[in-house]
């Protein structure tokens, strides 16, 4: 056979790994595709979601501005939240609920008092620089019946006490100023005029904490719109305490914008169309406005950006977010996210909403969207690259088993050749020596017979562990049981093995029982499973001359170990030593004569024997090989 076909099949290795990976770029590929498409479906399923989204928001939207036009002229505490009444008569203008607004465009005319009722006091204060006259004759007056005199008595009483020095009892007017209310002094609260005063006297003693509390209290008041007050009057009481406190203007957005759009209606009373309803872009925010008109009254109500919010937020499907924005693209309520596929916009012409609706989907419900068809595609594919790397994966290892396989089987042949050429070469030449009668004496013909006897043996022992180990691979092997004495199987294998052994300065020590050990087994198989071991442990023991022979008997069991101190199997062989055609690498790189069966056929011996073969070893401190057998019924004799 050529030396060629013996070598590992690398070529159907290389083929099998180029099949594989074009079969897993081909897989790989149809994924990809399916995948893309099944992208592609669910992004346009994603934007079909979010157009039915925008449409169903636009007519929540619709629905809840037109029932808000409906509520026009009801009752503040009807409306929704965020939602003031606004009520515009040719004397004036009022909101409802009170303190919705901060301050108003206008307020009726109020009739002055007469202006001989203060001249005494007023003479005394400034013409005559007399305070505490004049706080005398604005006491008397503050005990008058008409409530607008009283009050206009006590704040020029407190003016008068401040002027004398007295800022206790100024303080005392101002409480009692405050108890008027909602008196007012030229259009102005009593309270709103008290609660100044009082500011006024704790600035000027220099009571900080006192001030700041007072000066607290008058801002909230201004924020929560307790007085009727003109846009120019609340900027200056406003100011006056923030000053107090040391802090800048400020007030509530929602409440400046319903402000703002008061102040819009009043302004375009007379010229409001039919139009009834209209959004307003003011300085503060963005306002809904809805008017009813009636003679000279017009009932109004002004939605704020809190009304805005709580539509979007109201109108808006589970899973999407919703803004709104002006003619300028400027957000005025919700949230607006970057324009994708998962986005989409209704001008004001088409939503029917004062304002251009962005609809999106919320962050993180695009994951929830992915389709089951989606998820099927890739457990299916992964299902199938799974059952592909596997097969790939025991095939690989097949073949690699094969490949190593035909190495062993390589080497196995010529581990044979040379096993066989070597008593051949020696029968040969005795051979040729006898028959040529080139050897002159007794002596020289004796050894030259013993050497055409010991290597006719090793020849006929190869022969039959070859055949034996043939019959065993192939399952035609068939033991003879009989029940032996294995004590004297032990003692006879051992004696013939050393009588071989002696040649080349071996020696085989033996410790077994006298008496005889009964087990059902086959003389020959086990003889030669017996002597293959004690070969093997002469072959790897180049320098200890000695091998031992251990026999013991217990609990039914028999264990006869061959010993030996020679180069010994590293842990990462021994599990492989057992099988065929396997050489340990050091007995390799020594170029140790053997075939690579011995050992096999031994595993093969026992195991067919019902016994079991263990193995102790240590590299460069020798092995230990014990067959493990079952005696026969009655034991020793």
């Amino acid at each position: 056979m050529p030396a060629r076909r013996l070598q590992p099949p690398r070529r159907l290795l290389g083929a099998f790994v180029a099949v594989a990976l074009a079969s897993a770029g081909a897989l790989g590929w149809l994924g990809w595709l399916l995948l893309r498409q099944d992208a592609a479906l669910d992004v346009q399923r994603q934007q079909d979601r979010v157009e039915q989204a925008a449409d169903r928001t636009a007519a929540a939207m619709q629905r809840s501005i037109v029932d808000l036009q409906a509520r026009v002229g009801s009752p503040a505490a009807t409306l929704p939240a965020g939602v003031v009444s606004i009520s515009i008569t040719a004397s004036g203008i009022t909101a409802s609920p009170a303190g919705a607004v901060l301050y108003y465009p206008t307020r009726a005319p109020e009739e002055p008092l007469p202006a001989s009722t203060f001249s005494d006091g007023e003479r005394l204060e400034f013409a005559v620089s007399n305070p505490r006259g004049a706080a005398d004759e604005y006491l008397r007056l503050a005990a008058a019946r008409d409530a607008r005199i009283r009050a206009a008595a006590l704040m020029r009483l407190a003016r008068a006490r401040r002027k004398a020095a007295d800022p206790d009892g100024a303080l005392r007017a101002y409480d009692d100023l405050a108890r008027l209310d909602p008196v007012t002094i030229d259009g102005l609260p009593a309270s709103l005029l008290a609660r100044t005063g009082r500011g006024s006297v704790f600035d000027d003693t220099h009571q900080t904490a006192a001030l700041g509390s007072e000066a607290a209290a008058l801002l909230r008041d201004l924020a929560a719109g307790r007085w009727h007050l003109l846009e120019a009057e609340y900027d200056f009481y406003a100011s006056q305490a923030a000053a107090w406190l040391g802090t800048k203007p400020s007030s509530d957005p929602n409440a400046q914008v319903r402000t703002e759009a008061a102040a819009w209606l009043w302004r375009n009373r007379q010229s409001l169309d039919s139009s009834r309803r209209r959004s307003l872009t003011l300085s503060s925010g963005e306002a809904l406005v809805a008017w009813q008109a009636a003679g000279e009254k017009t009932s109004a109500v002004v939605a704020g950006p809190d009304y805005l919010k709580s539509l979007c937020a109201d109108a808006v499907p589970d899973g999407f977010l919703c803004s709104l924005g002006d003619a300028d693209g400027r957000v005025v309520a919700g949230e607006r996210t970057a324009p994708s596929h998962t986005s989409t916009m209704r001008p004001a012409s088409a939503s029917g909403v004062p304002w251009m609706l962005h609809v999106s989907m919320a962050p993180g419900s695009e994951k929830a969207t992915t389709s089951p068809r989606r998820r099927l595609l890739i457990l299916a594919f992964t299902v199938v690259a799974l059952v592909l790397a596997a097969g790939w994966y025991f095939i690989l290892r097949a073949m690699s088993r094969e490949v190593r396989l035909a190495r062993l089987q390589s080497d196995f042949v010529a581990a044979v050749s040379h096993e066989f050429r070597s008593p051949l070469t020696s029968l040969s030449h005795v051979a040729n020596l006898l028959a040529d009668d080139r050897i002159g004496s007794d002596e020289l013909r004796r050894r030259s017979y013993d050497v055409l006897v010991r290597e006719s043996d090793r020849l006929r022992r190869l022969v039959e562990g070859l055949l034996d180990f043939g019959r065993f691979e192939a399952g035609a092997a068939s033991l003879r049981m009989e029940r032996i004495d294995v004590a004297a199987l032990v003692r006879t294998t051992v004696s013939d093995f050393r009588e071989r052994a002696r040649a080349d300065g071996y020696a085989i020590e033996l410790d077994a029982p006298g008496d005889a050990i009964y087990a059902p087994a086959d003389h020959d198989a086990l003889s030669r499973a017996l002597w293959n071991l004690l070969d093997n442990a002469v072959k790897y023991s180049p320098d200890c001359k000695t091998v031992w022979v251990d026999m013991r008997c217990d609990d039914g069991r028999i264990a006869i170990a061959v010993r030996d101190q020679g180069l010994g199997i590293p842990a990462n062989e021994q599990r492989e030593i057992f099988d065929r055609f396997v050489r340990g690498a050091e007995s390799t790189h020594r170029r140790v004569r053997g075939t690579g069966i011995g050992l096999a056929l031994v595993r093969d011996i026992v195991r067919a024997h019902g016994g079991e073969i263990q193995l102790t070893s240590e590299p460069g401190r020798g092995s230990r090989f014990t067959m493990v057998l079952r005696t026969a019924a009655g034991g020793i004799a």
